[in-house]
């Protein structure tokens, strides 16, 4: 009984190293579509506008995504039996605000819960085939545009030897994401 205490004791003591304001996180994040799975990378990095050992954390994010290009091909019988085909890469920058709230900011483990709006501007480049009986389609694209979104998650920040590790699974409207992160040494 005392090992239990002792290591729930452990688990949500704090450290008495000042923590870092500056957080770089990376990952993977994929959307599921009708044609299969959509992978790509994002990387992130957070400033916190107040100290990160309180309760309630309010961050500046700028994060990049990249989409390799990808190749689909699919089968349709709503119109005679017809097929789509294409290639598609994109790639995003965002950039806003977001909040992390926790019940034990201070724990060596600390859950925590995010939400927050970025401004979001993204590039699309590819090409479509759209194929039936009746002839053939073909078009590429190149589309740019601006949107906010509202990314929301759940993540655990962990404090192993006077430094700080993060895991977070983000939903980011169709789209879902884990990063790992750490905070910077300065």
């Amino acid at each position: 009984m005392r090992l239990l205490v002792l290591g729930v004791g452990l688990l949500i003591t704090t450290t008495a190293a000042a923590q870092s304001r500056w957080t770089l996180s990376a990952g993977p994040e994929w959307a599921g579509t009708r044609s299969g799975d959509v992978f790509g990378a994002r990387a992130r990095a957070e400033y916190d506008l107040v100290r990160p050992d309180k309760p309630l954390r309010l961050r500046l994010e700028l994060s990049g995504f990249w989409e390799p290009t990808q190749n689909y091909f699919g089968t349709y019988t709503l119109l005679d039996n017809g097929m789509v085909a294409g290639s598609t890469q994109l790639i995003d920058v965002s950039f806003g605000m977001t909040g992390a709230l926790t019940p034990m900011p201070r724990a060596r483990f600390a859950p925590y819960a995010t939400i927050g709006f970025l401004a979001q501007q993204g590039w699309n480049n590819g090409w479509r085939s759209v194929s039936s009986p009746q002839g053939t389609t073909y078009q590429t694209f190149s589309v740019t545009g601006g949107r906010m979104i509202f990314p929301v998650g759940l993540g655990i920040r962990a404090r192993l030897a006077d430094h700080m590790f993060q895991v977070e699974l983000r939903r980011l409207e169709n789209r879902n994401a884990v990063l790992v992160g750490t905070s910077l040494p300065f």
